[in-house]
């Protein structure tokens, strides 16, 4: 058995969990606080789609993110953050030890020195630099709170297996130490899904590994004063295009690393496993056909989420926007074809995209046990082995780029010139195109979602090849689209901002009165 896959065997299988000692204190809250607390949460992260696994970090961000704008010291924030945390149920009821708050005090409170030189800076760059260090701060306190030995386990087996069986062009402008921490990055993105904040902490913890924890004086003076050099150097390697690249590329075969911690995690002797090539097929089936079942509940999940999402925002447009426009500027009058059209359409289209998905079962099942066959004997395997080529421009690249340009406005014109044959107004048509760049983005990105459970690349058919060209307009502007509504989400400002802290206070003063009262029981 290969030592990397002994190593990954012996990590993976579960320690007993540390506990706290008998009667030391746990974080409490009562039973309506916590369900109150956590039933906003579920309303919120409804309207703000993110990854399950990313939802307890993005919640530490948001509640530093709060305090910070109430100009409260770091260095106090421990032990309300933990709180919050439990009212949400993040994490579990009279299960945190109130330790951990003096464990976690000096951790924040070592970012103080980095915010006050962030405030040195001016304009946009000033705000990125408090964006970036909330990032690196959320991560880290997630990884001290709920440390994950297995996902590091399975990220450093990953990263050593495809180290070795990545074939780079010589002509590649990277040094290795520059292809080994873009790897690095790639096997953290694909493997964990890690966010770019997530990715932040990473790198940023590869170049001060002493970091991690509670970090001296002159460590937290030096990266304060190079502050937007250690900003600029993550980043820099966080978006460089090969970065990009691996991790694309590495997207498939991460499905297959994480069936096979699953098998050995599911099995007691890892040797008798490696030992016996049925008995190991018959664990990774097994394991497979969970992780498949898996993947289908959470993309109907996701669908269903992402389309409620849509129809709300739907309806609110067109109560903003058409309606007025359609009765006081144009109409004097609701035509009622376009308005249902541009309601009801895209959430229509999107579950249509997203619903649709299809797994070869069969010959995904091959694939991933001829794989994880020659992991478990250090061999090589078409599905395992990559070729990272030297991205060069064609001599046809400009032609090209026109030819696209040509196809991007034929494809949008069409379309305009369909729905004004329909009764379309110059906003409806406007908005069908707005939400059908970006629902077409978020299908397309929906379906891909499947590269992290099918291990080959599926052969597309003429026509789905031709499909694809007609559809690639339009979801390249719904990228770009998207990236600039995340910014602008009405919803989530409102719950962010006007709802979140009112409700904090309102809450702390329940919880409050109800430890009051059970006092004053305990008095009688």
């Amino acid at each position: 058995m290969p030592e990397h896959l002994k190593s990954l065997a012996t990590r993976l299988h579960p320690k007993a969990e540390k506990k706290h000692g008998a009667g030391e204190e746990t974080f409490e809250v009562s039973a309506p606080v916590s369900t109150a607390a956590s039933l906003y949460e579920r309303v919120r992260n409804t309207l703000d789609y993110q990854e399950e696994h990313l939802l307890r970090r993005n919640a530490i961000l948001r509640i530093l993110k709060r305090f910070l704008n109430m100009d409260v010291p770091l260095s106090s924030l421990a032990g309300d953050l933990l709180k919050e945390l439990v009212w949400a149920k993040y994490l579990p009821n009279k299960t945190v030890p109130v330790s951990l708050r003096d464990e976690l005090a000096p951790v924040i409170a070592k970012y103080e020195p980095l915010f006050r030189a962030a405030e040195q800076l001016t304009g946009k760059e000033r705000k990125a630099t408090f964006d970036w260090l909330l990032d690196v701060i959320a991560t880290e306190i997630e990884t001290m709170i709920a440390p994950n030995e297995a996902e590091d386990a399975l990220v450093a087996y990953m990263y050593d297996e495809m180290r070795k069986r990545i074939e780079w062009d010589p002509r590649l402008p990277a040094t290795p130490e520059q292809k080994d921490l873009r790897l690095f990055i790639g096997v953290h993105k694909t493997l964990l899904k890690s966010n770019p904040g997530m990715l932040r902490y990473r790198v940023f913890t590869l170049y001060y590994p002493v970091w991690i924890g509670k970090a001296n004086d002159a460590l937290i003076l030096e990266i304060a004063s190079n502050l937007r050099t250690v900003v600029k150097t993550v980043e820099d390697e966080l978006h460089d295009p090969l970065t990009d690249r691996l991790s694309r590329m590495l997207r498939r075969r991460a499905g297959i690393f994480r069936v096979l911690g699953d098998a050995v995690i599911a099995t007691e002797d890892i040797d008798v496993l490696m030992d016996d090539p049925e008995k190991l097929d018959e664990v990774v089936s097994k394991a497979l056909a969970s992780r498949t079942n898996k993947f289908q509940t959470r993309l109907r999940r996701t669908v269903v989420r992402t389309v409620i999402f849509l129809f709300i925002t739907k309806m609110f447009l067109a109560l903003l926007l058409e309606l007025p426009y359609d009765l006081f500027l144009a109409r004097q009058e609701v035509p009622l074809y376009p308005l249902f059209v541009n309601i009801l359409f895209h959430p229509m289209f999107l579950a249509l995209i997203g619903l649709t998905v299809s797994i070869p079962q069969k010959k995904n099942r091959e694939d991933y046990l001829a794989a994880i066959r020659a992991l478990s004997v250090g061999a090589d395997h078409p599905v395992l082995h990559l070729r990272v080529k030297h991205d060069v421009r064609g001599p046809w690249q400009n032609v090209f780029d026109a030819l696209y340009m040509l196809l991007f406005l034929g494809v949008y014109g069409i379309i305009a010139f369909g729905l004004h044959s329909i009764d379309f107004h110059w906003l409806s048509i406007t908005l069908f195109l707005f939400f059908l760049s970006l629902v077409t983005f978020f299908g397309i990105r929906i379906r891909s979602s499947a590269r992290e459970i099918v291990a080959s690349d599926a052969r597309s058919s003429i026509v789905g090849t031709a499909f694809d060209i007609l559809l690639l307009p339009i979801v390249r502007a719904g990228s770009w689209l998207s990236s600039k509504v995340s910014k602008i989400n009405v919803f989530i400002y409102f719950f962010d901002f006007i709802v979140e802290a009112p409700l904090k206070v309102a809450i702390e003063f329940i919880e409050s009165w109800l430890s009051f009262v059970r006092e004053k029981k305990e008095e009688i």
